[in-house]
């Protein structure tokens, strides 16, 4: 609907400008036409990458506290019952690193928005983490495995311990893509694991933890094996907070069948508020 509404408005407006540049019309009545095709083709663009930022920015609240408005009057950009000031725009074209033009013209993606995509220099990680995540083994069902992750620019190493010994380590490279982290990891002994993550905010100078999806084989190598792993810049007594590991650790699901498991901002923001809460000085 937003594309062919879109494909309709540029048709029209890219052959009433050509009117005008050929035809010298001087029509004050057709010129105002053409300036309100222009303006519905900008407020309609305009719509969905407002819908963009307020997904970089996971909520609606954070967005406007960024671009400098009320809530209220960023819902009344969302619905379309207003449309910024033109020095709202320009801000926003400023601190995204976007062109006005592109801004309200084009429907961008997130990508668009994220210039600090793939740039290990801007990088969103300290240098270790601890992360948390269940045994798959049936004979030790609700045992808490313990490893680390440890970043270098855009390279990973992930380690998973039993006490001071490592079970296992792997190696590999981690990529932004829109809101999702993606680290590749690889073992010549163990084989590869893959660990995707919610991007943090933009906000967030460094990334603190949160929850994760960890594939990596279980059972020797002999079983694909998918679920949720916890990432913290804080070292967890597994003890002292086990119910609450195991508590965000398991797969929560009303229905008895479902089509998929995805983590939602929310509940990385859970184990986030977690780790500020209990380990925050």
């Amino acid at each position: 609907m937003f594309l062919s509404s879109l494909n309709d408005l540029n048709k029209k407006i890219s052959l009433e400008i050509a009117l005008v540049k050929h035809n010298d019309i001087t029509d004050v009545n057709k010129v105002k036409e053409i300036k309100n095709d222009m303006y519905q083709k900008a407020s309609l663009v305009f719509l969905h990458n407002l819908k963009i930022l307020i997904m970089i920015e996971s909520t609606q609240k954070k967005l406007a506290k960024k671009i400098g408005i009320s809530e209220d009057l960023l819902s009344k950009y969302k619905s379309g019952a207003a449309f910024p000031s033109i020095e709202t725009l320009l801000y926003i074209s400023e601190i995204y690193n976007i062109k006005l033009n592109d801004f309200l013209t084009k429907p961008l993606s997130i990508n668009d928005f994220s210039s600090d995509n793939n740039d290990p220099d801007n990088s969103i990680f300290e240098d270790k983490y601890y992360a948390y995540f269940l045994v798959t083994n049936i004979g030790k069902k609700g045992v808490i495995h313990e490893g680390t992750l440890s970043f270098d620019e855009n390279r990973v190493n992930f380690k998973i311990l039993k006490n001071t010994n490592i079970l296992k380590s792997f190696d590999g490279l981690y990529h932004k893509t829109g809101r999702i982290i993606s680290i590749e990891l690889k073992s010549n002994e163990d084989g590869n694991a893959y660990i995707n993550m919610i991007k943090p905010s933009l906000n967030k100078k460094k990334y603190v933890g949160g929850i994760a999806l960890l594939m990596l084989p279980s059972d020797a190598n002999s079983k694909p094996c998918c679920q949720k792993i916890i990432i913290s810049k804080y070292k967890i007594n597994r003890s002292d907070y086990n119910s609450d590991l195991l508590d965000f650790l398991k797969f929560h699901n009303k229905n008895y069948e479902a089509d998929s498991m995805k983590l939602s901002v929310s509940d990385d923001e859970i184990i986030y508020n977690f780790l500020q809460s209990n380990f925050s000085s």
